[in-house]
């Protein structure tokens, strides 16, 4: 199983909320180790200019948010 793929689909189910990394461990039958790998391969494919989000750490959790370099587009989106 993919568990790269597997984590990608928790950020996105979890939303706004986020999860933290004790979470993440728990749900996937990690380790911490493991956890922190999982979460620094994530980031770096979401670095890449063709992609449009990205992992954050905010307070104590991770979540999916969108890149700030694309955010006239989304005002553009919430003005329609």
């Amino acid at each position: 199983m993919n568990l790269k793929g597997v984590l990608e689909g928790i950020l996105f189910v979890v939303g706004d909320e986020g999860i933290t990394l004790n979470k993440i461990c728990e749900i996937m039958n990690i380790n911490l180790e493991e956890a922190k790998n999982l979460l620094m391969e994530l980031k770096a494919t979401y670095e890449s200019d063709e992609r449009g989000i990205r992992i954050s750490y905010l307070g104590d959790a991770f979540k999916l948010t969108t890149k700030q370099e694309h955010k006239e587009y989304y005002e553009k989106l919430l003005e329609n």
